[in-house]
């Protein structure tokens, strides 16, 4: 079988898209299946041996000018401006991206559509990417995408940014859409990385595939009596690194945990009991934590629950983060918490309260089983033959 890859392009530091890409590959190519690659040398991309990669250009926000939209970048950066934007649906993150902007769109499409013919392959999987999934059935070519409870147009939807789109597709005879959203129907089957329990989606072409990453059981041991580590991992969320250091260190240094926090956006740290450096092996230490507080990002989530560990999300205004965030606190695996509840004396009431509860750390461990139990990346390739 032959399977093009297209994930997301972004023109800011975004590596699930392209990570995801990552393990469809290579997976595909362990079960002896033919890969290629459109995929946009944006920031987040790196080569893959032998993999040919079709050139697509990388988007730029708001579909300024390349010049303009890094300098945007930058200034958003520095005063924190991205971390105060309310990002209230994916259909607005395209938008900002400039992925949906009627000049971007129509290259994007057009680039996919010269992969397909000259690579023609058996499925075109599409990692969100709706122009993929145009592109494919304008050749007349199966297409799979990702797809997640959030980015349903029902969940929440900006259909003023559908308008470029819209030309583009009345120009290719395909039929409009209220909100671009909609595309991901067209699909021929919509991968989930995640659980029924978690993204209670009702559509037969779903298929629930649990987590991608390659977990060592043996290693996610739970440990009940071992709880004695806290692992903060916040990516490019709302509270800045200098931030969670200092609560870290208000709440708990000298206390019986050890504390990680991993940044790649500081120097790294050891102070008594508060160590910061840009990764660890979350592998080690989420079996032995007693909480692990994150932005409420798709990899972090399923990390937490499949190594057992109480999750305390912090996710900003992104919507995604949001609703993986309530997701956790529904099932009783974890807390939800405001960025202004980001601070020492709320963290330890909360650390306090999934140690004294016990049903914590159990329910993170059942929704990770059943996790574990779908299948995951294999399943996923097992999806795209079925096709």
């Amino acid at each position: 079988m032959k399977i093009l890859i297209a994930p997301m392009a972004v023109p800011v530091e975004a590596r699930g898209p392209f990570s995801r890409a990552k393990k469809i590959a290579a997976e595909s190519l362990e079960r002896g299946h033919e890969v290629a690659f459109c995929a946009a040398e944006d920031i987040n991309y790196s080569p893959i041996k032998s993999v040919k990669n079709y050139f697509v250009p990388v988007p730029s926000v708001f579909g300024l000018p390349k010049i303009l939209g890094k300098s945007l970048i930058r200034s958003a950066q520095k005063l924190g401006i991205q971390k105060k934007k309310n990002v209230s649906s994916y259909e607005e993150v395209m938008h900002i991206f400039g992925i949906i902007c009627e000049d971007y769109f129509r290259k994007d499409v057009r680039c996919i559509r010269e992969a397909i013919r000259d690579f023609n392959p058996d499925v075109v999987y599409a990692e969100f990417r709706i122009a993929a999934i145009v592109a494919a059935k304008l050749e007349n070519k199966k297409v799979a995408t990702s797809f997640s409870y959030p980015v349903q147009e029902e969940y929440a939807n900006n259909p003023e940014y559908s308008k470029g789109v819209n030309r583009f597709l009345q120009d290719n005879n395909l039929p409009n859409v209220r909100s671009t959203l909609e595309i991901f129907r067209w699909a021929n089957l919509k991968i989930v990385p995640s659980s029924y329990e978690l993204e209670p989606i009702e559509d037969r072409e779903v298929k629930f595939v649990g987590a991608l990453n390659s977990y060592d059981i043996e290693k996610a041991h739970y440990n009940f009596g071992k709880r004695n580590k806290i692992v903060v991992y916040m990516g490019n969320g709302a509270i800045s690194p200098r931030k969670q250091i200092n609560e870290m260190k208000k709440g708990f240094l000298n206390s019986q945990y050890d504390v990680y926090i991993a940044s790649n956006q500081i120097k790294n740290i050891s102070e008594e009991n508060i160590i910061v450096r840009d990764k660890f092996e979350f592998d080690k230490l989420l079996p032995e934590a007693i909480a692990f507080i994150n932005h409420g990002g798709q990899n972090s989530i399923m990390d937490g629950v499949v190594y057992g560990a109480p999750q305390i999300i912090c996710p900003g205004n992104v919507f995604e983060r949001r609703y993986n965030a309530r997701s956790i606190e529904k099932l009783e695996a974890g807390k939800l918490i405001s960025d202004k509840d980001f601070k020492a004396i709320k963290i330890k009431d909360f650390v306090n309260e999934l140690k004294s509860n016990k049903k914590y750390i159990e329910n993170a461990i059942n929704v990770g089983e059943k996790l574990k139990n779908l299948g995951g990346i294999k399943k996923v390739i097992s999806e795209l033959e079925s096709i």
